[in-house]
């Protein structure tokens, strides 16, 4: 149980940090901020202890990373006291339908809940590449005594990915390291704190954007997505993943460029794909959003930098994707054929986001046609619908151009890419349509005053 504190150590360093120096208290409605301060805080926690526990491990001793998360909670805990949150009233907007959406929100969440509990307990290793590829760099990393750098050795082989970024398995060696103690429980708890702050940021930020009923609403969608609920016990890095950019390019609209950018940066740290989605978050902020690109590029450049060195440090891998589609590259790019196979497998693979009758899309449709659109909205859902729809034209080419076996590439990556997306397609559908308008709840009336002669 000492790893599961360390997962609750690293959250409430990033909450204090979020709360103190996030600006957050300027957003209404005020549980919208609250609940994107808390999804932030706990995605930049756990990226901020892992990239301290690596920098550790890198100087041969992992209690400096302890120093230094002492440093950073202390300093965000006395920041959070000198700013204490205001008390703001709100204007209370139909009050029965959001604590309606609300319980809905919380039930399906405890529901969910539920079914990860039941998957964790009948697969704790997670799937394929948890134990192979994140969980196993994680124990090279938490064992100490020179040992860590085997967790990028290519003797590894082309399974396990050497070249993969480090976040997710950074963070599960500094529970294992710190607790002394190797199980199961940190990963799933890792796991289960990275799927709580993607509902979070994204509940809490669109509810900041375009209303209480919108956010709780996005909110729906998510809990309601079978794609991102299957993968989401997985104990893969596609969840974390998709948590960094959905909160980065909510954190971009919602003026917090400086933030959105350290999110953006941690993504890169996290899976290969994330260096993709950096640099894409950077254009369309520099086409977009050309005053905020710089605080963005600046939030982003600290761990950018370690994600970039670390690729660079590396020998050139046969086995790494620049390695094996070096050759023929050209023939491949040119072949429609594949662009026919791909195209296909994109459209069985977002068919298979679905259960039974139900796909995710449905509710999106629903709204849209309750809701309708709304023109002054649509720049905001230009700017993160660019980012998705450039990171799927991303995917696509990478499809293209690749030198593995197109059919298994397809049929084992394709499904998580598209979860690694969803949540920004989330966001554009519901930040491109009208906000419902609410009739405010009745004031008090004022009591009249019954005074007597004596």
């Amino acid at each position: 149980m000492t790893e599961l504190f360390w997962v609750v150590w690293a959250i409430v360093l990033g909450v204090t940090l979020s709360f103190s120096l996030g600006g957050f208290a300027a957003l209404r409605p005020r549980w919208g901020g609250i609940l994107v301060a808390s999804g932030a805080g706990a995605a930049g926690g756990i990226g901020l202890s892992a990239l301290f526990y690596f920098i550790g491990v890198l100087r041969g001793s992992a209690t400096l990373a302890i120093a230094m998360e002492m440093t950073a909670i202390f300093g965000g805990a006395f920041l959070a006291w000198k700013r204490r949150w205001p008390r703001t009233a709100e204007v209370s907007e139909s009050r029965g339908l959001k604590l309606t959406f609300a319980a809905a929100v919380a039930l399906l969440l405890v529901i969910v809940t539920l079914a990860f509990a039941a998957a964790w307990q009948s697969n704790p290793q997670g799937n394929w590449d948890a134990w192979a590829i994140w969980n196993m760099r994680a124990r090279y990393l938490a064992a100490g005594d020179g040992f860590a750098a085997r967790a990028w050795s290519p003797v590894l082989g082309a399974a396990s990915h050497p070249e993969y970024p480090l976040l997710l398995s950074s963070f599960i060696a500094s529970c294992w390291a710190f607790s002394h103690s190797v199980s199961e429980l940190a990963p799933i708890a890792t796991g289960y704190a990275f799927f709580l702050a993607l509902i979070a940021m994204v509940t809490g930020g669109v509810a900041a954007l375009r209303g209480p009923i919108m956010g709780l609403a996005a909110g729906l969608v998510l809990l309601a997505s079978p794609a991102l609920l299957r993968e989401a016990p997985a104990q893969y890095a596609d969840v974390p993943l998709a948590c960094y950019m959905a909160g980065a390019v909510l954190l971009a609209m919602l003026d917090r460029p400086v933030f959105a950018g350290i999110l953006a940066g941690f993504a890169a740290w996290t899976k290969d794909e994330g260096l993709l989605f950096l640099a894409i978050f950077l254009v369309v902020s520099a086409v977009i959003k050309r005053r905020a690109a710089i605080l963005a590029l600046a939030g982003a450049l600290p761990v950018a930098l370690v994600a970039v060195a670390f690729k660079l440090s590396l020998p050139k891998l046969a086995t790494s994707f620049t390695g094996v589609s070096g050759g023929g590259l050209a023939s491949r790019a040119a072949d429609f054929s594949r662009a026919g196979i791909i195209l296909a497998a994109f459209g069985r693979e977002i068919a298979a986001m679905s259960t039974s009758w139900y796909h995710p899309v449905l509710p999106l449709i629903a709204l849209g046609v309750a809701c309708g659109l709304e023109r002054e909205r649509l720049r905001a859902a230009v700017y993160s619908g660019s980012v998705a729809l450039l990171l799927l034209l991303g995917y696509f080419g990478a499809f293209l151009v690749t030198g593995y076996d197109l059919k298994w590439q397809l049929d084992t990556a394709l499904g998580r890419l598209l979860v690694q997306v969803w949540p920004l397609i989330v966001i554009t559908a519901v930040a491109a349509m009208r906000a419902p308008k609410l009739a405010a709840a009745p004031a008090p009336k004022a009591q009249k005053k019954i005074s007597g002669r004596r």
